[in-house]
């Protein structure tokens, strides 16, 4: 079972989270569960995913971002 991996703004970057087994999109932010059960909520959006690598591609939004 090939589980996915979450990396910021580029694929170059060490992973974010790994293992992940749900997604979901809500209000601006993403939220992650692994199979595990950690979860992760990430203020930011959905740049794309790779279903034959098992990646997601996550903009992270910062603090001074989300004011403007």
């Amino acid at each position: 079972m090939c589980l996915a991996k979450a990396y910021f703004n580029n694929w170059n970057n060490k992973s974010a989270l790994e293992d992940i087994a749900h997604m979901r999109l809500r209000d601006g932010r993403v939220e992650l569960e692994t199979l595990m059960g950690e979860e992760k909520v990430i203020a930011g959006k959905l740049i794309e995913v790779d279903f034959t690598a098992s990646r997601i591609l996550l903009d992270e939004q910062h603090e001074a971002e989300k004011s403007s």
